[in-house]
């Protein structure tokens, strides 16, 4: 239902899209039905006891169906130049890059300030780690059409890369890193990556079932990922646990404001199409990412914080979002 309203763009080359500016009423709406969707989960859960296994079943199908459905919706819809080969990398790049120095900045700030080198750490992680899969493939694809969700999707296997080594060696209290941490990398997004480009490089085309398929499928993602996110509302302000910690505004500001400031003026002066920019715009202003949850409760004891960290951000993100768009038409062109 999303795209039928916010798909104003269709993007099949990368090359048209150099003089593409950022349609801010396009994410406004966008990001406002997403927010209702999350209002609606909330009221269901109010009404109903939403258990922990059927909000994994949610996740699942949006992690293993949805989001995949996403790369390849994008793949049979796009056509693959040399030109694309050659944003894929770029964005892929500049998402490692990204990432491994936004948590680099993040941490030397708590140090400035005062955090201890543990606590550092785990709130670098909580502000520079962005919900880029969960949220951030689906709106890209919403707002940009499939070329989009294409393009988000590298930028998040590029995030899985950091998290899954980087990540977890920051929070292990031992800091040591075992390759068998980076089995996680082996998912489903990135199986659907890696299927639809060795299939669009074949040059064999997509059979109209298959298109069909992918574009009814990945249409699940947005909604299904914010009825997740409602879902877990009324159980966390039931808890009797506090609704907030005292370091709370780092990963907030720095997540949803310092951070997307920063990327929008550096990418003022890269010479890279407009359209990439605005991709990277709109993953770089992403609320911490959801699966902080389950990464902290397995190595450190402050699970609570991540869960805090990510459903405010979320919320929050609803009206940053928008926000940090309209100030990229200003900074990008």
């Amino acid at each position: 239902m999303i795209r039928n309203y916010t798909l104003q763009f269709k993007y099949t080359n990368l090359s048209d899209s150099k003089e593409i500016e950022m349609d801010v009423t396009t994410v406004v709406l966008t990001v406002i039905m997403m927010g209702i969707i999350l209002f609606i989960g909330a009221l269901v859960a109010l009404k109903n006891t939403i258990t922990y296994e059927a909000k994994q079943l949610f996740m699942s199908v949006i992690i293993n169906v949805a989001v995949p459905f996403i790369i390849l919706n994008g793949v049979f819809n796009t056509n693959l130049t040399d030109d694309v080969l050659h944003q894929v990398i770029l964005m892929f790049i500049f998402s490692v890059s990204f990432n491994v120095l936004a948590v680099g900045i993040c941490f030397l700030f708590g140090k400035i300030i005062g955090f201890s080198v543990k606590k550092s750490k785990q709130l670098a992680l909580l502000a520079a780690i962005g919900n880029s899969g969960f949220i951030g493939i689906p709106l890209c694809a919403a707002i940009f059409g499939p070329i989009g969700g294409l393009l988000a999707a590298i930028f998040d296997a590029g995030l899985d890369v950091v998290v899954f080594s980087l990540g977890i060696y920051l929070l292990q209290s031992d800091d040591r890193f075992e390759w068998r941490q980076l089995k996680a990398l082996v998912n489903m997004p990135l199986i659907a990556i890696s299927f639809g480009l060795i299939f669009a490089f074949s040059g064999w085309e997509a059979p109209v079932l298959m298109k069909d398929l992918a574009s009814m499928l990945s249409a699940l993602a947005a909604p299904m990922a914010m009825l997740y996110v409602g879902f877990s509302l009324p159980d966390l302000f039931r808890s009797k646990q506090p609704l907030f910690f005292r370091e709370l505004w780092m990963p907030l500001v720095w997540k949803l404001l310092i951070l997307p400031i920063m990327v929008m003026i550096v990418l003022s002066f890269l010479p890279l199409e407009t359209l990439l920019k605005n991709i990277l715009v709109i993953l770089a202003c992403m609320p911490t990412f959801m699966l902080s949850a389950v990464l902290f409760s397995r190595y450190t004891n402050k699970e609570q914080e991540a869960v805090i960290a990510s459903v405010f951000s979320t919320l929050l993100a609803l009206g940053t979002i928008p926000l940090i768009a309209w100030l990229s038409t200003f900074w990008i062109s």
